[in-house]
């Protein structure tokens, strides 16, 4: 499934592995929202439905308006095409892991969508604590039985690349840095691992501009 990301997809043989749940991670400012909107866009031109979770973020009115200085953005396509979803109000209540899964099932045979974006999924873990973890292999399972490729974008914490637990159950891994080199900071991806792909490793370099995210592989 093609990823709306130039120099990306011929790096990975054409797109993500369908279904597969892709983690998706960086520190502040790596691009890793431009990254979930271009691949919910790119969808979204394909007639194919999106669901954008988030663990907290407020109104989509806000989304919309931070999506909407990109050039492949439609204002059209939210509501539409895209559907929006969180979790706050379930996190402040403390549910259990049984009740997140519920509410995501009930809402993927509403909309039935090709791809997904979860962000900041990992704060459940205060909440689901030993629970977490099955919590994470049921929504693993639930992605595949529904044929759905999955971004889950996290930031990635001092001293790790990537969360340990999301990377078990992941099919592939992105890494998006935001470093500071000779007093500048440069931008760059790199695959980790995609399963039953062949793809270029090694750091790329990334640019973003109102095109959205561009990679250049091998640059």
């Amino acid at each position: 499934m093609p990823t709306g990301t130039p120099g990306l997809d011929k790096m990975i043989e054409g797109g993500l592995p369908r279904p597969s749940l892709t983690l998706l991670a960086g520190e502040a400012g790596a691009g890793k929202t431009t990254f979930c909107t271009q691949f919910l866009c790119k969808g979204a031109e394909l007639g194919q439905r999106g669901l954008y979770l988030r663990a907290f973020g407020g109104p989509p009115d806000l989304l919309i308006n931070y999506a909407s200085c990109y050039e492949f953005v439609k204002s059209t396509y939210f509501g539409q095409e895209i559907c929006y979803m969180e979790l706050e109000e379930m996190m402040e209540r403390a549910c259990q892991w049984q009740d997140f899964l519920d509410l995501l099932k009930s809402k993927i045979e509403s909309i039935h969508p090709a791809r997904m974006v979860m962000e900041d999924i990992s704060l459940l873990e205060e909440i689901l604590k030993d629970e977490y973890w099955r919590f994470l292999l049921k929504l693993s399972h639930l992605i595949k039985d529904n044929a759905i490729v999955a971004l889950l974008a996290e930031d990635a914490l001092p001293g790790a690349a990537y969360l340990t637990h999301i990377a078990q159950v992941a099919d592939g891994i992105i890494l998006l840095q935001n470093e500071e080199m000779n007093f500048t900071r440069r931008r760059s991806l790199e695959v980790i691992k995609m399963s039953g792909t062949s793809h270029n490793i090694g750091k790329h370099a990334v640019d973003i501009s109102a095109k959205g995210l561009t990679v250049y592989p091998g640059l």
